[in-house]
């Protein structure tokens, strides 16, 4: 008898731990894909917790745009007459001209002679008449004119013409006139000491 309980008892014991270990075997089958789930869960956040941008439809600059710009160079304004290769007499006016120059108060009109002498003429206008008979030497003359504004400050120098006249040879004056025929009609600079009018 004591050998049948004996039996029974191990009999339950035996199904007992035949049964938990099922249970653990079933724990484990349900708890591994958990823990799977629970891994995964936390290596790749769910799309819907992730904030999403949208792209607007901004331009992208051009390299042309992201240049600095640089400030747009004035033009400089152009001489007129005499023109530039012309060839003048030995006596007589010629009048110098040139376009107007914006923000210009003064304009210094600078003649150079055959010898490199240079003699300047002011005038606040875009011309200036000048007697040829006042240089004397003949040959190739250079002149140009630069435009000042209201701090005396060169805004720009046109580009140079030149010109050519022939030898003056002034006539015997028993007169005793002054007239030099400078034909001066403003203040006049002089440079390497060459004084007209």
């Amino acid at each position: 008898m004591k050998k049948d309980k004996m039996s029974r008892r191990d009999f339950l014991k035996l199904s007992l731990l035949s049964l938990g270990a099922g249970f653990l075997a079933a724990c484990k089958q349900v708890v591994k894909p958990l823990a799977n789930a629970v891994a995964t869960f936390t290596a790749t956040p769910s799309k819907t917790n992730t904030p999403t941008s949208t792209k607007t439809n901004t331009p992208e600059p051009t390299s042309t745009e992201m240049q600095t710009p640089t400030p747009t160079e004035i033009p400089c304004f152009r001489l007129l007459s005499p023109e530039n290769g012309a060839k003048l007499p030995a006596v007589g006016k010629v009048t110098f001209s040139w376009e107007a120059m914006q923000g210009a108060i003064l304009y210094k009109l600078e003649i150079t002679l055959p010898s490199n002498q240079s003699v300047i003429f002011e005038t606040d206008k875009m011309s200036r008449d000048q007697y040829l008979e006042a240089f004397s030497m003949g040959g190739k003359y250079q002149w140009q004119v630069s435009a000042f504004d209201t701090n005396s400050t060169v805004i720009c120098t046109s580009e140079p013409f030149v010109f050519e006249k022939d030898i003056y040879t002034p006539p015997h004056n028993n007169g005793g006139g002054n007239d030099d025929g400078s034909g001066s009609d403003g203040p006049i600079t002089t440079i390497n000491q060459i004084t007209v009018g």
